[in-house]
């Protein structure tokens, strides 16, 4: 499946559908899982841990600002829908050369 179906256009920005799998052993992307983007985290999920560790992985990964990453929603489960902010053109690029896909 292509990560396209992963991304929901937004006011500014993209919606990107997230897998998380928290406890891993290192922080590494696992590809595509349904129509998210599958990221193992060392963090547990407790306390926003697993959440902080995805946003500052995504952001790093995609060299964006932390602030520019935020969960929008699934804030307690493993499915979550982070929001990107900046021009979708770009975000688009970026994503497809960090996916290599």
């Amino acid at each position: 499946m292509s990560f396209e179906a992963a991304l929901t256009e937004g006011r500014d920005g993209l919606y990107l559908n997230i897998h998380a799998q928290p406890g891993a052993r290192k922080p590494q992307l696992r590809g595509m899982h349904g129509d998210a983007v599958k990221i193992a985290v060392a963090e547990a999920a407790q306390d926003g841990k697993a959440n902080e560790a995805i946003i500052r992985f995504v952001a790093s990964a995609l060299d964006l600002a932390r602030a520019d990453v935020e969960v929008a929603s699934g804030h307690t489960s493993r499915r979550k829908r982070l929001f990107l902010h900046g021009e979708e053109g770009d975000l688009r690029t970026r994503l497809q050369l960090w996916l290599d896909l």
